[in-house]
């Protein structure tokens, strides 16, 4: 075997024994991202669950005084009860995440399958917010409207009325647009990246 045949062998079999080190490194590094992105997202959950329902409080206590007083309170009832249905819905999505994950693998692919599932699913819940998070709260400050503005004081002005339709109506609409702005940032400068990379490494080991 001449010189060069022996260097080719030795750096082949050098590369052999670099490449688990190598893969270790990616695994952890993948592993590590992982936990705190999960992190970042549970943390995320709760923070907007508690809202829901503190939300939830303050219109059921608005419905639980009008129905004292014997005004009619459905609308009260509706408003609140649609921000407990977003905190459950969170609670539910984590639920089913957690259910259909699979175990976690001591190899690279398995990892790299775990987190891009989980980012595919919070670029999914981010794409579709209006429909599950922004429309239900949308409506309950609707009905919240209807409550103030049919049954309150018998003597209430109608101009004042159409201001506060006007007021809850306007600031419903800004907000619920920055929160759609926001969050489809996240999906094109955060997760996207996030999950290209994910995605790349996924081929690399493919290939």
């Amino acid at each position: 075997m001449s010189f060069d045949e022996l260097q080719l062998a030795w750096q082949h079999d050098r590369a052999a024994e670099t490449q688990p080190q190598a893969d270790a490194n990616v695994l952890r590094q993948v592993r590590s991202q992982s936990r705190a992105f999960t992190r970042q997202i549970f943390w995320r959950d709760v923070r907007e669950v508690l809202a829901s329902f503190l939300v939830a409080g303050v219109f059921g206590n608005i419905a639980r005084e009008a129905q004292n007083e014997g005004a009619t309170a459905w609308p009260a009832w509706v408003a609140a009860a649609l921000p407990v249905a977003v905190g459950f819905y969170f609670l539910i999505d984590r639920w089913i995440m957690r259910r259909r994950a699979a175990p976690q693998g001591e190899d690279l692919r398995t990892e790299l399958n775990r987190a891009a599932v989980e980012v595919k699913h919070q670029i999914w819940l981010l794409r579709n917010i209006t429909w599950w998070y922004l429309a239900p709260l949308g409506l309950a400050t609707v009905m919240l409207a209807v409550q103030i503005t049919l049954y309150g004081p018998e003597n209430f002005p109608l101009a004042g009325k159409i201001v506060i339709w006007a007021v809850i109506l306007g600031t419903t609409g800004w907000v619920d647009r920055w929160i759609w702005n926001l969050n489809q940032k996240a999906v094109d400068t955060e997760l996207l990246p996030r999950l290209a990379e994910l995605e790349s490494r996924q081929q690399e080991l493919a290939g």
